[in-house]
């Protein structure tokens, strides 16, 4: 882990630049005004994290909120005995608090990059601040806490009433539609870490991926993946 300059300003601890919170037009602070985007900017740190460091740790104090700029990183819950579950990967331009910005103030999730991954860490206080003081700009925060506990509670679905080639199924079509989009790509994540995103053993997973290629569903090349019938893994992962 290491402080770095701004991306755009190419200041570092005190960057001013609040491009990394506009330059998305979706993104969840358009509401908020160039003061106010002042004052959350102020003593944010860009930080760059190597594979495998730990962004945010489980169980820990949320005392800060991550802004993705670039990489990739793995949210995950850490169980017992050394299980962990995958419940998202997150990229570039992704907010996220760890899931305790308004619940305990403390994180329910670990973070930890994939990539190579560059993010800014700002104040969470500062941004309970601007909830109670900016209405446009709570409504923006809330409904972007409510759409990630709606894909939280659809992936526990998934995992608990789908049998392992639909888990598996869906685990590459996530790949495919919201991380990589495209249907031919080199897997960032290891055996191990595909077989977390669908809650089963390496050994299953490894089983299944076997199948999938002998019945030309996919193909790969160490870890390089590709789609070859998308139709049919959508079946699969429907069905379960």
């Amino acid at each position: 882990m290491e402080e770095t300059r701004c991306i755009e300003c190419g200041n570092n601890k005190n960057c001013c630049n609040t491009s990394c919170f506009t330059e998305n037009e979706t993104n969840i602070f358009k509401p908020l005004t160039e003061k106010e985007l002042l004052f959350l900017v102020d003593k944010k740190q860009q930080i760059r994290y190597n594979i495998k460091e730990t962004i945010i740790k489980q169980n820990t104090s949320s005392t800060f909120v991550i802004c993705m700029r670039e990489g990739l990183a793995k949210v995950f819950i850490e169980g017992d005995k050394g299980k962990n579950l995958i419940v998202k990967i997150i990229g570039k331009g992704d907010f996220i608090s760890g899931g305790g910005l308004f619940n305990g103030n403390v994180q329910h999730f670990t973070i930890s990059a994939i990539t190579p991954v560059t993010c800014c860490l700002i104040d969470a206080g500062k941004l309970t601040n601007l909830f109670t003081e900016n209405n446009k700009f709570a409504v923006e925060l809330l409904r972007n806490h409510t759409k990630q506990n709606n894909y939280l509670l659809s992936k526990m679905v998934s995992l608990t009433q789908k049998y392992m080639p639909g888990r598996v199924a869906e685990t590459l079509l996530y790949l495919k539609e919201e991380i990589y989009n495209t249907k031919k790509f080199k897997v960032d994540l290891s055996r191990q870490e595909l077989a977390e995103m669908s809650n089963m053993t390496k050994e299953s997973l490894v089983r299944i991926l076997q199948q999938f290629k002998e019945s030309n569903l996919i193909k790969t090349q160490g870890s390089e993946m590709e789609i070859l019938d998308e139709a049919a893994l959508n079946h699969i992962s429907k069905i379960g």
